[in-house]
């Protein structure tokens, strides 16, 4: 066989992997985490269509409008998640925090979307929050598997987790806490749903921006793709057209 065979041969095998590789679908994987990615009969398991949610949404678009196959599971642990995706070709998990631990283990598309750290509380109880230090004396709940979370212990506030925001709603209503952190996106929707009227924000503490993190097997131009068709949409008014929509929770 010819150099010239053998070349044109390996060029054609080369193009034939690459192309199978691109055409193999991507699986997205997602926990519950109300109003940003939920089943839609709010259970802790979905697949595909049974998912929804605010940065399911978004999610969606961006993939259909890129023509990227794709899968989309919602599973209950969001630690899970993204160790599947650490570990498989052609996974990725979303929404996600891209941090100093995890910005070297995946290819990162975004920020979808930003959100705000606050503190919820009761407006009868008049309390007034100006630094972190002031949370020391409060019984404080948040979802356990959460950076905010992680950033609150790290700044020696002490918390009462749980294994859902929607938990620390009930909790909050019930007493059994007296301040509830979490995020502007998703605890003021989660209030509202649950009739909880009396609530103001009476501390905001950081902002974040959260992702779509994927394995970095796939491709580059995959991940080019979809960042550009995320910034054509972001420019188009999608994405905050869609955090308007899951923040008035009588629309959705």
């Amino acid at each position: 066989m010819s150099h010239f065979v053998k070349a044109l041969f390996t060029a054609f095998f080369l193009l034939v992997v690459t192309t199978k590789a691109y055409c193999q679908p991507i699986h997205l994987l997602t926990n519950p985490f109300p109003p940003l990615h939920m089943t839609v009969s709010n259970n802790g398991f979905g697949k595909d269509e049974n998912v929804t949610g605010l940065a399911t949404e978004i999610i969606n678009q961006l993939f259909t409008r890129s023509n990227i196959k794709y899968t989309i599971t919602l599973q209950p642990s969001a630690e899970e998640s993204q160790e599947i995706a650490t570990h498989n070709n052609n996974y990725g998990v979303f929404t996600t925090f891209k941090t100093k631990q995890s910005q070297h283990i995946f290819k990162w598309v975004g920020p979808l979307f930003e959100e705000d750290w606050i503190i919820l509380a009761p407006k009868n109880k008049r309390i007034v929050i100006t630094q972190l230090s002031d949370l020391h004396k409060y019984r404080i709940g948040s979802y356990e598997q959460d950076e905010i979370s992680k950033y609150l212990i790290k700044n020696g506030v002490k918390l009462i987790k749980a294994k859902g925001d929607v938990v620390n709603a009930a909790k909050l209503k019930l007493g059994k806490i007296d301040l509830w952190a979490t995020s502007s996106l998703s605890g003021p929707v989660i209030a509202k749903r649950y009739s909880m009227h009396n609530l103001e924000v009476v501390y905001t503490f950081n902002r974040s921006a959260l992702w779509l993190a994927l394995n970095k097997n796939i491709s580059d131009d995959t991940v080019s793709t979809l960042n550009t068709n995320l910034n054509q949409l972001r420019s188009e008014g999608f994405i905050n057209s869609v955090v308007k929509k899951y923040s008035n929770p009588g629309a959705i």
